[in-house]
């Protein structure tokens, strides 16, 4: 048969390429290999950030549970339950913690959003927790159950270095799990200086130990409960002392040593840790003062007051020091005088007074340079009673140190500029509730009719 040039030219070389073809296949395939035709090459997408196990909307979520006993029966005495949420998105985070209340045998709590812990504490158990809950903004977690369990003792024997034991030591503590933490509880005092916390289990505890001439002690124990006796030798402390005169180079009697942040010593090293006032001496009729709990591994930093309210900043404060003088400035007050709707001026209990009362919150911000460099920066915040009269309500700050105050008033808040510090003495502000207008000026012997402007 007489075949066309084309069969010789065009189909049997298509032919005889795809019977190699399909050969070649055959012996990459018993090979383990594959061969790719027209691969087309694809440029992978830059891998994201790893999303959030559960992503949270912002808001309040609610849990609701019961409280029971090993044996079924609903709990019947007072708990305290603290909570912990954590929500993530893809470039940030936040937290919440927090003091829920008292309960007994339910619990109906409204909590930011998160990955939420919950902890309970009561005297009669040992702590207790729930979590991580799924707690979404505007959604209700019902059906909770947490049973509480008596725990075993962990007693803290105390004594010094010459092996006596501590009998007057200030002991306390708290029980931690992840970032949930419960309230500082007081151990019970033993003989020989022994100090027993009822009812511990697995739970961590962290426990501060402070005594008169010795240096303070922090201890963070896990799986308390394993532990039956823990062993601590204080240290003695070398002594601090220094004298709080004032500008007429007078001694300041009952002047208060405050302490707000404490820095570990070192290069490099990390360790902070911050107390909101906590008083930790006082001078006497001449002016001078003793600390005797100070630790070597540590920088101090805090307030000096006067009980006039004379304040200034002590920093790099250390255990050993001596002869160490302060200087109080003279004292600076704030006067001030609200008009308007004077119904949006809120109330809360003040302790001392026995009964609520209007209030306004003065917020004095502050900074220090430590030693090594970095910038502690802290707040010292006041409640005020107001006197509120027909047309007007008005009260007296002392106490500025700073120049950095913003006053709550209701629902606003007051602050100052560098301007207004400019000079040395007190300050006038006049504040209407009505338009949110204020007018600060300097206060002189008779600015309570006629303030002068700056």
């Amino acid at each position: 048969m007489k075949r066309s040039p084309a069969f010789y030219f065009v189909y049997l070389p298509i032919a005889l390429m795809l019977l190699f073809v399909f050969g070649l296949s055959i012996w990459l395939a018993s090979t383990g290999q594959q061969l790719e035709i027209a691969k087309k090459v694809v440029t992978p997408a830059a891998s994201p950030d790893k999303a959030p196990t559960v992503p949270y909307e912002e808001g309040t979520g609610r849990v609701k549970g019961k409280i029971l006993l090993e044996d079924g029966s609903p709990n019947t005495n007072e708990v305290t339950v603290h909570y912990h949420s954590e929500r993530r998105t893809k470039n940030s985070s936040s937290s919440r913690s927090g003091n829920g209340g008292n309960v007994t045998d339910t619990f109906d709590l409204e909590i930011s959003s998160g990955d939420l812990e919950l902890m309970f504490i009561s005297s009669d158990y040992a702590p207790a927790w729930l979590g991580p809950i799924e707690n979404h903004a505007d959604r209700v977690v019902e059906d909770l159950v947490v049973v509480l369990k008596p725990g075993g003792p962990l007693d803290i024997s105390i004594f010094n270095q010459d092996g006596n034991p501590i009998h007057d030591a200030n002991v306390y503590g708290y029980p931690y799990r992840n970032y949930s933490g419960g309230s500082h509880r007081k151990p019970k005092a033993l003989e020989q200086g022994v100090y027993r916390f009822e009812h511990v289990n697995e739970v961590a505890y962290k426990v501060y130990v402070e005594a008169d001439g010795y240096e303070p002690a922090e201890l963070n124990l896990e799986h308390p409960n394993s532990i039956g006796t823990y062993e601590l030798e204080l240290v003695r402390a070398e002594p601090t002392t220094g004298t709080v005169i004032d500008v007429e180079n007078q001694p300041v009697t009952n002047a208060k040593i405050l302490l707000y942040v404490r820095e570990k010593v070192g290069k490099n090293s990390s360790g902070t840790h911050g107390w909101m006032g906590k008083e930790i001496g006082q001078t006497d009729a001449q002016g001078k003062f003793e600390l005797t709990e100070l630790s070597k591994q540590y920088e101090y930093y805090g307030i000096i007051e006067a009980p006039d309210k004379r304040r200034t900043l002590f920093t790099d404060l250390t255990a050993g020091l001596s002869g160490i003088v302060y200087e109080l400035p003279p004292l600076r007050s704030l006067h001030v005088t609200l008009r308007g709707n004077l119904t949006q001026i809120k109330d809360r209990y003040f302790r001392e007074l026995k009964e609520r009362h209007p209030y306004v919150k003065v917020d004095q911000r502050f900074k220090y340079e430590s030693s090594h460099g970095g910038t502690h920066g802290d707040l010292l915040y006041e409640y005020l009673p107001v006197e509120i009269m027909e047309s007007k309500a008005s009260f007296v700050y002392h106490g500025i140190f700073t120049n950095k105050i913003e006053i709550q008033i209701g629902p606003y808040r007051v602050d100052f500029n560098p301007n207004d510090y400019a000079d040395t003495g007190d300050l006038s502000l006049e504040f209407n509730l009505d338009t949110g207008e204020k007018i600060i000026q300097a206060y002189t012997v008779d600015a309570s009719t006629n303030p002068q402007s700056e």
